[in-house]
């Protein structure tokens, strides 16, 4: 049969079968914000996010689906929707078929067959948009919960930043507070020995008799030369001095003032008594403290042994044997 003019220029559009989408599609794990770390928030944030950009895809696609269903029940009603326009259609094509009365009907018989299926495709196409309209409000309810979800995250994320970092500080302040009293305890600790030693040291017992003959020997000793390493009869040098003094009580010192430091305790200015020791020079010179702020002693080469004020040169320290 020929199809005639009035149809040539009339195009139908394929609209094709909704997909419904199901429900089971992947979505981020439940988290509890309240035990998780800022790293597990970001990285379920991630998910969401992840997910959103996936309905956001999906709502693009529907939409774009829906937007071709309706242009399909658009053109139908354009075409055909109204009363007048089927009237003239239909008058257009009777009149365009050449005058015998079959090739009229025939066309009548076309038209009707044409409308028909124009009427289906549009139907159908309203049913699609119907779904369609539907699936879209399910995906944008879908998204907002999403963004939603995103939100609280993100609060929960800076919660738990701000959190650990508070934690952080705290700890390096404990840190540094421990250091601090534990430098405070070392030197208290050493405050306190050195404070033992001195009282100790300043209590340290004294041998009246010992110390007694030992500024007697040295009294005698007054006038006679200084002679380095000497130690006795009738020369010395000071160290010598001090030995053969207190050997006189059966006490031995090495003949050296810094093993006689090292031998002997010592003692604070305050507790000198009569035959105490009094270091000088580096502890490389020492005396015989007699009282009265006055030390025996043998000064050096080309001197003898004599009396001396105690401050006649600079002082490291006073010893008791």
């Amino acid at each position: 049969m020929r199809r005639t003019t009035a149809f040539a220029g009339i195009t139908l559009v394929t609209v094709g079968t909704v997909t419904v989408f199901a429900g089971s599609e992947a979505h981020a794990a439940e988290i509890d914000y309240d035990d998780a770390t800022s790293s597990e928030i970001q990285d379920h944030l991630d998910e969401l996010e992840s997910d959103r950009d996936a309905a956001d895809a999906q709502l693009d696609d529907l939409g774009q689906r829906l937007s071709a269903a309706q242009a399909v029940v658009d053109a139908a009603a354009a075409d055909y929707g109204a009363t007048d326009i089927q009237l003239g259609q239909v008058t257009e094509a009777v009149a365009a078929a050449e005058d015998e009365l079959d090739a009229k009907v025939s066309t009548l018989v076309y038209y009707a067959q044409e409308q028909s299926d124009r009427y289906d495709e549009a139907a159908h196409a309203s049913t699609v948009a119907e779904k369609l309209t539907a699936q879209i409000d399910q995906t944008q309810a879908k998204v907002d919960g999403l963004d939603e979800e995103i939100d609280e995250a993100e609060d929960a994320y800076d919660e738990a930043a701000a959190a650990e970092a508070e934690a952080e500080a705290e700890a390096e302040a404990e840190a540094e507070a421990e250091a601090e009293a534990e430098a405070e305890a070392a030197e208290s600790e050493s405050s306190s020995s050195s404070s033992s030693s001195s009282s100790s040291d300043s209590t340290a017992s004294y041998s009246s008799d010992a110390a007694t003959a030992a500024v007697e020997f040295a009294k005698d000793q007054l006038g006679e030369s200084y002679v380095y390493g000497a130690a006795g009869p009738d020369t010395w040098d000071c160290s010598g001095l001090v030995m053969g003094a207190y050997a006189v009580s059966g006490i031995s010192l090495d003949h050296s003032t810094y093993s006689i430091w090292g031998s002997t305790s010592s003692i604070g200015r305050g507790d000198l008594q009569p035959g105490d020791l009094v270091f000088y020079n580096g502890q490389s010179h020492m005396g015989i403290y007699i009282g009265d702020g006055q030390v025996l002693h043998a000064p050096s080469s080309g001197d003898v042994v004599k009396i001396s004020d105690i401050d006649m040169m600079g002082i490291d320290g006073y010893r008791r044997v």
